[in-house]
């Protein structure tokens, strides 16, 4: 009988972004190796919960909506900072990335810089990928058993 993956189980995973379109994915990554516990919260929902009823060695091509990848837009993650609170010798552009700190907290998100105006910078903080679909190739390399609880 063949094993095959089921929620809780320890998976070993490769993966590789595929294109979807020009506007989401203008070129191929190389094949990258997660490691994580099916169902866990440590890789996004679609892969996580993709490879239940996989067995070691077989490959599945996946389209994943933006609720199984990396969520949707959120609105309040796009925000314009007046100017005066960068300094004057950051260099900014259309594409830069920032590392940004809240003031109440220790907290640190990196944004994007997405417009230039006179006196406001629009930033993102939301993922790149946010509010698209992916289309990801995964094959199952390894396959354990849950850990024992103990």
């Amino acid at each position: 009988m063949v094993n095959r993956a089921k929620l809780g189980d320890r998976v070993r995973v490769q993966y590789m972004d595929l294109p979807h379109d020009e506007t989401t994915h203008p070129k191929v990554r190389g094949r990258q190796v997660l490691e994580f516990k099916v169902g866990s919260k440590k890789v996004i929902s679609g892969i996580s919960l993709g490879v239940v009823g996989m067995a070691a060695g077989e490959t599945k091509r996946l389209t994943l909506p933006p609720d199984e990848a990396y969520g949707a837009v959120r609105r309040e993650l796009i925000r314009e900072i007046p100017r005066q609170r960068f300094p004057l010798t950051l260099q900014l552009s259309v594409g830069k990335w920032l590392t940004s700190a809240r003031r109440d907290s220790d907290r640190r998100r990196r944004v994007q810089v997405i417009d230039i105006k006179p006196a406001m910078v629009v930033v993102d903080g939301n993922h790149p990928l946010a509010g698209k679909t992916l289309e990801v190739e995964i094959q199952l390399v390894s396959l354990g058993a849950p850990p024992a609880a103990g």
